[in-house]
C-alpha cells in the first residue's frame, strides 16, 4: 500500500515531530489519527514511539488500517516528551461539544466508538432507519432516533452525517445548516447535489460544512487539491476515485466472476448492498465534481462522459481502472488501460489515487485506501477533530473541506 506523501506549501507548514504512546489499541488508533491529520495538512511527519517494540508494532498496524502505508516511525530511546503528543481532551474549551450522529452503518459504526471515548464530546443522538437491526457496535437505546427532526431536536452543535440515502442526507444537512448547526458529511451524492446552495446556507448562518470523507475515503483528496492551488493554478486532475470499482477490477483481472467479486466487496465493507452508484460511475462523477470545484472554482462541473462497469465487462491483459479526468473545460469517467502508469496500475484492493498537474508542470500525488470503515471513518473524525480544535464558531464562515 502506498503511503500518503507530504506536500509542502511553504515555510508556514512546518514539519511535525510527534512523540506517541501506543501501549493500548486505543492509543495506537488515536496516534494513527493524529499522524493522518498532520499528513493531510501537508506536513512531513516524524514519530518517536514510546512503550517499546510492541507499541511500535501496534502503531504501525493502526496506520496501515487507515491507509498509511509507510510512516517514519522510530522507537524512542530515552524519556518521552509527551508535549509533542496532543491527544488528550482540549483544555479551556468550556463544556463538551454536543454531537449527533446520522447513520450507524459501515462508516457511522466506525465513528461511534470515537465519539463515546472523548470526554470533550457529548453524543446526544444516533439516527437510524431500523432500530431493531443488529449493529456492531450497537448504540445505546436512549440515543437512538428514527426521525431526522428528532435528532435535531436534541440541539447538537455538530451533525456527523454518514447516511447512505442521499436525499435524506441532503435534507438533514440543509436543516442543520439553516439552524446554524455545523455539519461533517461523508455523503458525496448529497453534497454534490447542491454544494453551492449548502455553502451559501452555511455562510449565511455562520455554520461550517466539511466533507473530506465524501471524496477519497481515507485519502485526503480535497485537501491535496487545496494545497496544490496554494502553489499555483491547476491544469489537470487524474484520479481513481471509487474503491469498490477498483476492488472489482482487480478481482476480475484475476479471473473471478463478476457476482463473486461483488459479493466479496460487499462482505469486506467496500460496497453497499445497492452498488449501482459505484457501477454506473455516479459515485465517481460526484467526487470528480467536488474535486473540480475545489481546483477550478465556479468553472468546475459534472463530467461530460461517464462509462459504467457492467457485469459482462471482460478485462484484457493490461490493468484497467475507472479513471476520472478533469480540467477547466470539463471531465470524464472512463474504464481506461493504465499499464504504463504505476500510480494507478499498482493500486491494490480498494485503493484510490490522485495526480494533480499544475500549470507550471509540477505534479502532486497521493494514494491510499479509498473505501472501508476505518479509512473513511478516520477522514470523518479528522474533520470533526478540526472543528473541535477550533471550537466551532471561531471563524466559522461556511468553510468547505
Amino acid at each position: 500500500m502506498t503511503a500518503l506523501p507530504s506536500i509542502r506549501t511553504g515555510p508556514s507548514v512546518a514539519p511535525a515531530p510527534l512523540c506517541l504512546r501506543a501501549v493500548t489499541p486505543d492509543q495506537a488508533r488515536d496516534g494513527a489519527g493524529l499522524i493522518y491529520r498532520q499528513i493531510r495538512a501537508g506536513r512531513a511527519v516524524t514519530v518517536q514511539v514510546a512503550g517499546g517494540p510492541e507499541a511500535l508494532s501496534r502503531l504501525e498496524q493502526a496506520c496501515r488500517a487507515i491507509g498509511l502505508g509507510a510512516v517514519d516511525l522510530r522507537l524512542l530511546d530515552g524519556p518521552a516528551d509527551l508535549s509533542l503528543s496532543p491527544l488528550g481532551p482540549l483544555p479551556g474549551q468550556g463544556g463538551p461539544l454536543r454531537v449527533a450522529l446520522a447513520g450507524c452503518g459501515v462508516v457511522g459504526g466506525g465513528v461511534l466508538p470515537r465519539l463515546l471515548d472523548r470526554p470533550d464530546i457529548a453524543l446526544v443522538g444516533v439516527l437510524v432507519q431500523d432500530p431493531a437491526k443488529t449493529r456492531s457496535p450497537e448504540p445505546s437505546p436512549e440515543l437512538v432516533v428514527t426521525d431526522p427532526a428528532a435528532l435535531l431536536a436534541r440541539e447538537p452543535d455538530v451533525v456527523v452525517d454518514t447516511l447512505s440515502d442521499a436525499s435524506v442526507s441532503l435534507a438533514l444537512i440543509r436543516a442543520a445548516l439553516s439552524r446554524g448547526i455545523h455539519v461533517v458529511s461523508a455523503s458525496k451524492q448529497a453534497v454534490a447535489a447542491d454544494v453551492e446552495g449548502l455553502s451559501a446556507l452555511a455562510t449565511a448562518t455562520g455554520a461550517t460544512l466539511r466533507y473530506s470523507a465524501a471524496v477519497g475515503g481515507g485519502v485526503p483528496m480535497l485537501e491535496t487539491v487545496r494545497l496544490a492551488r496554494a502553489l499555483g493554478p491547476v491544469r489537470r486532475i487524474e484520479a481513481v476515485l471509487n474503491g469498490t470499482v477498483n476492488f472489482l477490477l482487480n478481482r476480475l483481472a484475476a479471473g473471478h466472476p463478476f457476482e463473486a467479486a461483488l459479493a466479496e466487496a460487499q462482505a469486506a465493507g467496500f460496497a453497499e448492498a445497492d452498488p449501482s452508484a459505484d457501477l454506473t460511475g455516479r459515485d465517481a462523477a460526484a467526487k470528480l465534481y467536488l474535486l473540480s470545484r475545489a481546483a477550478f472554482g465556479a468553472t468546475g462541473r459534472l463530467p461530460d462522459r461517464i462509462e459504467a462497469l457492467r457485469p459482462d465487462f471482460k478485462p484484457g491483459p493490461a490493468p484497467v481502472r475507472q479513471l476520472a479526468v478533469a480540467d477547466c473545460a470539463g471531465g470524464q469517467i472512463t474504464l481506461a488501460p493504465v499499464a504504463a502508469d504505476p500510480l494507478f496500475a499498482e493500486l491494490a484492493d480498494a485503493g484510490n489515487a490522485i495526480r494533480i498537474t499544475l500549470a507550471d508542470g509540477r505534479v502532486l500525488s497521493r494514494s491510499g485506501l479509498g473505501a472501508g470503515r476505518a479509512p473513511t471513518a478516520e477522514s470523518v473524525w479528522a474533520d470533526l477533530t478540526d472543528l473541535l480544535t477550533s471550537r466551532v464558531g471561531t471563524g466559522a464562515d461556511g468553510a468547505e473541506l
